[in-house]
């Protein structure tokens, strides 16, 4: 069985043969400390966020009380300042602005990572219209065409990495041998800067590329130095913050994105391949509509990676109409986005995350199986990342003793 969130906010999107749509969420940034954005303690939390609200607020009063299957393992002193973030993190930022989401007819999407969302969502548009028109969409954002440089010169540095990553958590590290011997795996990236907690990751043939994180004043102190280590030891691209159109990811507003990538990407442009943040597959403000928004605000910057995500729930389509979705996004919804912006002139395009939410082990194979010879021969794709991962019910199966068969497709095929 695929892994599945318990969640509390949910993007209503409709499936149409040209792609997802949604209606768009909006939320304050909450100023939570870096140290919680880092801990990946704190995500396997998030994952499994049920057992999380029952389990936390015990834990923090009795430390010694026996933990849950999902959490065995952890040393106490990690889950004790990873429970400590969850409890800080768990409520919305103002649930009396947030009315909940009036139930629909639509198709919806999983929340796309591993933390599990908290907040309400608040459409903001009663019939939710195609990704491909809201996305690209300037009448309710700042139009980049009259701020965007044009004739811009070739510039930047192209990727020259390979393009199957693996993203993990601090669990990983009991699995990570199931995929070391994999010849396909060419990075692996764990929504941080650090590679991973030790003993760590071990990928044969892969790299570590890392993801800014910020505090609640958009700093991080190490990551300059960090980032510099990494690319001397062959890093190919580094990332920018993680869905920050996402209430439960990196939640940034478009200006405060743009301050990050001024501050924190852009420094390694020709250093490094550098890539835009990654947004959902939301409509409306989100997705690509926050992009557009962000690029309002970052007009200078300049772009060699534009890193999406894609997720559709299996409740809602089947495979054959799962994989069309992507293939449709990425050739027409992106490529469309992408020629409106000089800054992206020369942007590849990561697929940093996609899933058929909800699927079982059998059809996440069949997904895989279809999409990721696509995704190697087109060449408009730099990189991506299937969001199967190092757990067990994903990429491992749900014995935790070897590779699941979706597991078995991406380190094969």
């Amino acid at each position: 069985m695929q892994f599945l969130l318990n969640s509390s906010i949910l993007l209503t999107l409709s499936v149409v043969l040209s792609g997802v749509s949604g209606a768009a969420v909006h939320h304050v940034h909450r100023h939570r400390a870096l140290t919680c954005y880092e801990d990946n303690t704190l995500r396997a939390l998030e994952r499994f966020s049920s057992d999380a609200a029952a389990f936390c607020p015990k834990f923090l009063q009795t430390p010694g009380q026996a933990l849950p299957k999902n959490f065995a393992g952890i040393p106490a002193s990690r889950l004790s300042s990873a429970c400590t973030c969850f409890e800080k993190t768990a409520a919305p930022a103002n649930p009396a602005s947030t009315p909940a989401t009036t139930p629909t007819s639509a198709p919806v999407i999983a929340p796309t990572s591993t933390r599990a969302s908290t907040a309400t969502a608040s459409p903001v548009s009663s019939s939710p219209t195609s990704v491909v028109a809201t996305s690209v969409s300037t009448s309710t954002s700042p139009s980049s065409s009259s701020t965007a440089p044009t004739g811009l010169p070739k510039r930047g540095k192209a990727y020259s990495g390979g393009k199957r990553g693996l993203v993990y958590d601090y669990k990983s590290q009991d699995f990570s041998k199931y995929f070391k011997d994999s010849q396909k795996i060419a990075f692996g990236s764990d929504w941080g800067v650090k590679a991973s907690p030790a003993p760590g990751v071990t990928l044969q043939q892969g790299v570590f590329v890392p993801t800014i994180q910020v505090d609640g004043s958009l700093k991080n102190d190490g990551w300059s130095s960090a980032v510099k280590t990494l690319i001397s030891s062959g890093t190919p691209m580094i990332f920018a913050s993680n869905e920050p159109d996402n209430a439960d990811q990196a939640n940034l507003t478009p200006s405060q994105s743009a301050t990050v990538y001024k501050n924190f990407i852009q420094p390694f442009e020709g250093q490094v391949s550098i890539a835009s943040p990654a947004v959902t597959n939301g409509g409306g403000a989100t997705g690509l509509g926050f992009l557009e928004n962000f690029v309002g605000q970052c007009a200078d910057c300049y772009f060699d990676i534009i890193n999406v995500h894609h997720y559709v729930n299996r409740g809602d389509v089947n495979v054959a109409q799962a994989v069309s979705a992507v293939k449709t996004y990425i050739t027409q919804t992106v490529p469309a986005f992408i020629a409106k912006h000089p800054q992206f002139q020369n942007a590849k395009i990561c697929l940093g995350e996609f899933w058929l939410w909800g699927a079982s082990d059998e059809e996440g194979a069949d997904y895989l199986t279809q999409l990721l010879p696509w995704l190697d021969s087109n060449s408009n794709v730099a990189c991506y990342q299937a969001f199967g991962g190092l757990w067990p019910g994903n990429f491992i199966n749900s014995a935790g003793n070897g590779l699941s068969k979706s597991g078995q497709v991406y380190h094969d095929l």
